[in-house]
């Protein structure tokens, strides 16, 4: 069945396309159309379920009332979580939010910048991978609404929500140290974003302080691409050089190695601690035990929101950056 237009209401009750769309707009009282006429209209409208044109709706108010959430991967708790309270948040103040994951892929993540633009968003909310600051720089220069979190570009002057990575995971691995861990592994992924390159800093400063050769050796880089696997590989390389405990950079690797850990080195689990950045509610019952950073959600989501809309608001430029302190949670 064809849907209905304003005009076709307006040819099927005999009243003008400027009668029936005052009527829609809730402007009946307004341009003095008698109320016997609004209810015909309504009454009608409801009968045949007529729903407005959106796209339409949203060119004419230069408007969509949609905002873009971009981060490397949804399935990561931690993103899920921040989206799912940015929703939330975006809802009371009348804005759907559009998600979409770039797998850490600079080539993705400017197919799905091209196509939030194309879909019209009102604004940006997103963890770039900042590779190639093409795309983003172009978006800046027409001043589009983006607010950036978890990951930063210092040569990118943006609105930015960030925590702090390096003392938070140097005071972590500490934590490790004081209970008696000398040689320290670490794993990472894409170790040339700028936030997980601080907390690898914060580790190598907890190792420095503490008089602690920073083995090289015992620093891998994880395959995000293949993350099973390649986590499997370097955690097993950790286990054979007797390290007594290691450092995640990411919650998704911690929590594979915990499994790993399960699976294929059951000996070793009371033996290994485990520093993770970021925290998942496992952490509360697995073994190895994890001392890990959580980061403050609720807090970056807030900050993610309010910044966007003022940004929305105002016509001039505006460019914050809030840093927020993570908490640490001690399992040891």
């Amino acid at each position: 069945m064809k849907k209905k237009s304003i005009k076709d209401i307006a040819q099927e009750l005999g009243f003008s396309k400027t009668t029936v769309s005052f009527v829609l707009n809730n402007k009946g009282d307004e341009k003095n159309i008698s109320k016997k006429t609004q209810e015909k209209i309504l009454a009608y409208v409801r009968e045949v379920n007529y729903q407005p044109n959106q796209i339409a709706k949203s060119l004419k108010k230069g408007t969509t009332n949609t905002i873009g959430y971009l981060v490397p991967d949804i399935s990561n708790p931690f993103y899920a979580k921040i989206g799912r309270l940015i929703e939330d948040l975006l809802a009371h103040k009348g804005y759907q939010l559009i998600i979409g994951s770039t797998d850490e892929k600079q080539k993705k993540e400017d197919s799905l910048l091209n196509m939030f633009v194309n879909r019209q968003v009102d604004g940006l909310i997103l963890a770039s991978c900042f590779e190639n600051l093409g795309m983003l720089k172009s978006l800046a220069a027409q001043a589009f609404p983006m607010v950036f979190f978890d990951r930063e570009d210092p040569d990118f002057n943006g609105n930015y929500i960030l925590v702090e990575n390096k003392v938070s995971m140097q005071l972590a691995v500490q934590k490790v140290i004081d209970k008696g861990a000398k040689k320290i592994g670490l794993l990472s992924i894409t170790p040339n974003v700028y936030s997980l390159k601080l907390r690898i800093d914060g580790y190598k400063q907890a190792l420095i302080e503490n008089k602690i050769h920073v083995n090289e050796d015992l620093i891998k880089i994880v395959d995000i691409n293949n993350l099973k696997e390649s986590s499997e590989n370097k955690l097993d390389y950790l286990i054979k050089e007797k390290v007594d405990a290691v450092v995640f950079t990411n919650n998704q690797i911690t929590a594979n190695a915990i499994w790993l850990m399960n699976m294929n080195y059951k000996e070793e689990i009371e033996k290994v601690k485990f520093v993770s950045f970021d925290n998942l509610d496992l952490f509360d019952y697995s073994l190895p035990v994890v001392t890990s950073v959580a980061q403050p959600i609720s807090k970056i989501a807030e900050y993610s929101v309010d910044i966007l809309l003022e940004v929305m608001k105002s016509t001039d430029r505006i460019s914050k950056k809030i840093v927020l302190k993570p908490k640490l949670i001690e399992r040891l």
